[in-house]
């Protein structure tokens, strides 16, 4: 333990003790035998070798399509394809229907990079800049732990080939997908930016986003951003989506158009002879082979097959592995900083009602591989970068760090007033989740201590909880049912540690001896209760503060977690009222 860091993370095992059990192999998904008759590469698309020598003569009608908006798209022109022609890209995207002389057909979607001339003649603006390419790479719902559990052959390449670095103390600031990758993006948090919730009445487009692939486009990148499962979409599940495209490459108009066409006529994971991973890898294998000498920022985020069940997520292990093994193989990676990550941990499911899978949800990935030759140049920042490996980061870390590979601010220690602070300055030890941004709801890196269920002030804290749920009804009680407590699962007291409430500075330069004459009192104490809810059995987790010396309770919306899923429970509270379907039963 770090006796002079004021947040020690938890020391988790991924593969020892109860918590461990959840996880077991799956099978690996089986796609269709017959390989894909259409290949498209380089800016083109024309029949494999494979299908002509197995079908005989082919002859295919391709119909290229564009996006509208971020919920539909438009046919462009439909062109004919035969046995040794090859078509350019009319648009990133096009739906293909063959027939061959052997009477089969095959119907599929497709996705390449059309050429864009104006793209290829891109040079990055250098004076400042510390000339790295950025390919991040995300999967939905997968703790530290679990990433190493499911993505085993991802993460052994990573660290062993690519010395990739994990952060141990990279900790979530909110719940969900949009509250990890906006403060990533944009270094805000949603709710400090302008309004683009479907359900307002007065909204803006997500365009309107300072994201930071505009500063890296502006500086010229070529930029791509794509994610998987269009349903959930990390800016159109509850948000508008984009006017314009966002970036150059931008891969949902593919993903809308296969799931609502192709997905249901596919095996399970499955588009043709390939699984959807594989897709969505390739295309960004295709990034790196088109824009080989083009400075490129690139955001792919992969939801599809962890987002409901982690165990799943080993599927897409070998895909990414082959990514990566290709990238590096043939030299692509040479000028890029590789950053592997993931949201958050399982938020539903048995995963997520014991202590440990409360942790690992607050603990994602994050990891990070830098070319040979930016550790000697830049060594002091690289090193700083080790030196934050144990410190307590967070997504809103991240946006500083991009900003600083497009104009290096250079090293030193960074300022704790700051919210976000550049991972090539050093974190110091004395950084808490307060000045990090993470509310206590969020914060990983707190002693918590085990309380009897039948605890009288348990049962206090506990009955409050059920009291302010019913104040966020009331005004549907037509509808909602006023809910009571049925029993206590868990209970736990915040307990610092004695060292930070004594810690007051540390005595040397160097930060090893500490000065542990402060005394701070604890004049709040936090309780964190998960309870049953009748009639339906809610299960919350809830974190609430008490004033020891008031004996008042603060609670905020924000810090109740519904943890089970409410399935129709809600089903009489239609549209408007989506952020109460977690409290209310018919």
């Amino acid at each position: 333990m770090h006796r002079d860091q004021v947040c020690v993370q938890p020391k988790l095992n991924p593969f020892e003790g109860d918590y461990a059990k959840h996880f077991h192999s799956v099978d690996p998904v089986k796609c269709s035998e017959d390989t894909d008759w259409i290949s498209v590469s380089n800016g083109s698309v024309f029949i494999t070798s494979e299908a002509k020598t197995k079908h005989g003569s082919i002859s295919c009608q391709l119909t290229f399509f564009d996006r509208i908006d971020d919920f539909h798209n438009k046919d462009l022109e439909t062109l004919t394809l035969s046995d040794y022609s090859v078509l350019h890209l009319k648009s990133d995207f096009v739906k293909v229907h063959c027939t061959a002389k052997d009477k089969n057909e095959y119907k599929n979607v497709h996705v390449g990079l059309r050429n864009v001339p104006e793209y290829h003649k891109k040079i990055a603006n250098l004076t400042s800049s510390l000339g790295l390419d950025v390919l991040m790479i995300g999967f939905d719902s997968l703790s530290h732990m679990t990433y190493k559990r499911k993505l085993k052959k991802t993460y052994k390449y990573f660290t062993e080939t690519l010395k990739g670095t994990t952060l141990n103390g990279y900790n979530i600031v909110g719940d969900g997908t949009p509250e990890a990758l906006i403060p990533i993006l944009t270094g805000k948090t949603e709710l400090e930016l302008p309004r683009t919730l479907k359900r307002l009445a007065k909204k803006d487009f997500v365009d309107i986003y300072p994201m930071v692939w505009k500063d890296f486009q502006k500086n010229g990148y070529v930029t791509a951003w794509g994610e998987d499962y269009p349903n959930i979409g990390t800016f159109t599940y509850r948000m508008v989506g984009f006017k314009e495209k966002p970036t150059d490459h931008y891969m949902r108009p593919f993903y809308v158009t296969a799931q609502k066409q192709y997905y249901g006529k596919n095996k399970k994971l499955c588009l043709g002879s390939k699984r959807r991973s594989q897709v969505f890898m390739q295309w960004i294998r295709d990034i790196y082979t088109t824009y080989d000498k083009v400075p490129k920022f690139v955001f792919g985020f992969h939801n599809e097959v962890s987002h409901d069940d982690n165990n799943m997520a080993e599927t897409a292990d070998e895909d990414l592995f082959n990514l990566l093994t290709f990238l590096n193989d043939g030299k692509y990676l040479k000028n890029t900083l590789v950053i592997l990550m993931s949201d958050h941990g399982a938020r539903f499911s048995s995963l997520r009602s014991s202590l440990q899978g409360k942790q690992e949800e607050r603990l994602p990935f994050l990891g990070f591989s830098f070319p040979v030759w930016f550790k000697s140049k830049y060594s002091a920042a690289y090193r700083n970068f080790k030196l934050n490996v144990d410190r307590l980061t967070s997504p809103f870390d991240l946006h500083p760090t991009f900003l600083d590979i497009l104009n290096f601010k250079g090293v030193g220690i960074g300022d704790t007033s700051n919210r976000g602070i550049s991972l090539f300055k050093e974190i110091p030890k004395t950084r808490t989740c307060v000045s990090a941004g993470i509310e206590t709801h969020w914060c990983a890196c707190l002693l918590w201590k085990s309380l009897n269920n039948e605890d009288q002030m348990v049962l206090k804290v506990s009955n409050y909880v059920v009291s302010e749920i019913n104040k966020l009804t009331e005004p549907h009680r037509k509808l909602c049912q006023k809910l009571a407590l049925k029993n206590v699962l868990r209970a736990h007291k915040l307990v610092p540690e004695t060292d930070m409430l004594l810690f007051k500075r540390t005595n040397d330069a160097n930060g090893y001896r500490t000065d542990l004459s402060g005394n701070t009192s604890v004049v709040q104490t936090t309780y964190q209760v998960v309870v049953y809810t009748t009639p339906g059995d809610g299960l919350f987790e809830v974190t609430v503060n008490h004033n020891v010396q008031a004996d008042t309770y603060i609670l905020f919306e924000s810090s109740i977690s519904r943890v089970n899923k409410y399935g129709t429970a809600p089903k009489c509270l239609q549209k408007g009222h989506e952020e109460l379907r977690k409290y209310c039963y018919c």
